[in-house]
């Protein structure tokens, strides 16, 4: 897996931040053009607010945070490697338990090529010419 240095995460921080900046301007200009439309049909009394009536806040397109957020510093998130390595281990250990098993049954299922699968274990452990070995892979494929 690719690890990403400091300079190109701040370089992907920065072009995320800049595509949700567009997007909030794109929505802002959508809602504004929305709300000029409806003006434009809506009524003459609705335009005029009551004279006893306060007049409308004016938003500054930021939600205010709470005061009372309670700090944690403690709180440490795993990286990536550490949270995923236990579940690709356990994966990759499945994995290979099936391939062996797999190319067992495939091998296991003519009597011939058991033999000759059998014959081929004992010259490898015997340390046999590997010509010789190759050749029973050979007559067994």
């Amino acid at each position: 897996m690719h690890e990403y240095t400091y300079d190109e995460l701040q370089r992907m921080q920065a072009k995320a931040l800049e595509r949700v900046r567009n997007m909030q301007m794109h929505s802002r200009e959508m809602v504004e053009e929305t709300n000029r439309a409806m003006e434009a049909h809506s009524e003459p009394a609705r335009r005029t607010p009551p004279k006893d009536s306060p007049p409308p806040a004016k938003h500054s397109g930021r939600i205010k945070m709470p005061l009372n957020l309670p700090e944690n510093r403690d709180l440490t998130y795993p990286t990536f490697r550490e949270y995923f390595e236990p579940e690709n281990k356990k994966a990759q250990k499945q994995t290979e338990q099936k391939t062996k098993a797999n190319l067992l049954d495939t091998v296991l299922e003519e009597p011939d090529e058991a033999v000759l699968f059998s014959l081929l274990l004992l010259l490898k452990s015997e340390g046999a010419d590997e010509a010789l070995m190759m050749a029973l892979l050979y007559i067994m494929s």
